[in-house]
C-alpha cells in the first residue's frame, strides 16, 4: 500500500547501491537467488535466506544477503525519492504520505481509549504514521520505542532545518509505543565513534543510514524463517507481551500469522490469556486466517474485516454501532 515490497519481493525489489562494494555483493547474491529459484520453484525468499544461513549453499556470504534485503527496504520511493544523498531519504521526522495509513491510525486513535503497537517490521512506516513527537495541528500522538529506556534520543539531521538551528539530535517524545520484535532500520550495534545506546549497546538515528554503511550494520534479527530473539531485543519481546497481555482488544492488520514465526505464535499465546475479548483482522484473506487466530486466542470473538483501505470502514462501523470502545 505504501509502495514497499512484500516479502516474495525482498530480493528482487529496486535498490539504492551506494557504492562499487556494495554492487559487487549485491550481484553476487542476485545470481545465486535466481539460480536457487530455478531449483526451487514452490519456496519463497526468506527459505532461500535460510539456505546461506544454515551454510547449505557455500557463496554468497549470509551478510550480503541481509545487507541487499535491509537496502531495498530503506531504499527511497515515491515522495522519499527526491533527497540528494538516498542514505537519508526516509526519516522519521518526515509524515508518511500515504493517506490510507494516515486514515488507519486515525481510526484507531478515535476508536481505542489505548494504544500500543507491536510489529515484526524493519521500517519506519508506523513511527511516521503516528509521528515522533506529538502534533497540535494534525494528526499525530506521537510514539516511542517500546522495551528501550527513555530519553530516546535520535541522531541525524532532521528535515527542514536551517544552519542555526540543524536538529542534529531528535527525542522522541510521543505516547504510544512501538514494540519493533525483528529490531529496526535505523537501530545501530555498531558503535562508529559513537556511545552506544543506554544497557541494549544501540545507536539510534533519524534516517535509515545503518542499512547502507560498513555493508549494512542495522540492528536487526536476520530475515530467515525461524527468527531467533537476541539478547539485545528480549526487553521488547518482555514488554511487548506485557501490553497484549493488558488489553481486551488486538486489532491485526496485514499479519498472516505464518507456521514458521513459531516465536511470535508462543508469545500471542500466552499473551492471550483471559482479558483479551475481542479481535479484529484486516486482511483480504481474513476469512482464511481466522482458524489460525482461533487457535492462537481460544475463546476470542474475532471480527474478520477487509484489507486496507476497506477494512479501516469496517473498523468505523464496529466502532459506531458500539461493538467496540476500549
Amino acid at each position: 500500500m505504501a509502495g514497499l515490497p512484500l516479502a516474495r519481493d525482498l530480493l528482487t525489489y529496486d535498490v539504492v547501491v551506494v557504492s562499487k562494494q556494495a554492487e559487487r555483493r549485491f550481484q553476487a547474491v542476485w545470481r545465486d537467488y535466481y539460480k536457487w529459484r530455478t531449483e526451487n520453484l514452490s519456496r519463497n525468499p526468506e527459505e532461500y535466506l535460510a539456505d546461506l544461513y544454515e551454510n547449505q549453499r557455500s557463496w554468497p556470504p549470509f551478510s550480503w544477503a541481509v545487507e541487499l534485503v535491509a537496502a531495498v527496504l530503506a531504499t527511497p520511493r515515491g515522495y522519499d525519492a527526491g533527497s540528494i544523498n538516498p542514505r537519508y531519504g526516509i526519516r522519521i521526522t518526515r509524515p508518511s504520505q500515504c493517506g490510507v495509513y494516515t486514515a488507519f491510525w486515525e481510526t484507531i486513535s478515535d476508536t481505542f481509549d489505548e494504544i500500543a503497537v507491536v510489529t515484526t517490521n524493519y521500517d519506519l512506516l508506523v513511527e511516521r504514521g503516528l509521528r515522533h513527537k506529538p502534533m497540535k495541528r494534525v494528526f499525530g500522538p506521537g510514539c516511542y520505542y517500546g522495551g528501550l529506556d527513555r530519553p530516546q534520543i535520535l541522531k541525524g539531521t532532521a528535515l527542514p532545518f536551517t544552519v542555526k538551528n540543524p536538529q542534529r539530535f531528535v527525542e522522541l517524545t510521543g505516547k504510544v509505543p512501538v514494540y519493533k520484535l525483528h529490531g529496526s532500520l535505523n537501530w545501530s550495534r555498531s558503535s562508529d565513534g559513537l556511545e552506544l545506546y543506554q544497557d541494549v549497546g544501540m545507536q539510534l538515528y533519524q534516517d535509515m543510514r545503518p542499512a547502507f554503511r560498513h555493508g549494512g550494520d542495522a540492528a536487526i534479527v536476520p530475515p530467515i524463517p525461524e527468527k531467533k530473539t537476541p539478547d539485545w531485543l528480549k526487553p521488547v519481546w518482555e514488554e511487548a507481551e506485557l501490553r497484549l497481555s493488558r488489553t481486551n482488544c488486538w486489532v491485526v492488520c496485514g499479519y498472516s500469522l505464518p507456521d514458521y514465526d513459531i516465536a511470535v505464535q508462543e508469545m500471542l499465546k500466552r499473551a492471550s490469556g483471559s482479558k483479551l475479548e475481542k479481535m479484529f483482522i484486516l486482511d483480504p484473506y481474513s476469512e482464511d486466517l481466522r482458524d489460525r487466530y482461533t487457535q492462537v486466542a481460544l475463546g476470542v470473538e474475532i471480527y474478520c474485516l477487509a484489507g486496507l483501505p476497506d477494512g479501516i470502514r469496517g473498523l468505523r462501523s464496529a466502532a459506531i454501532s458500539g461493538l467496540e470502545h476500549v
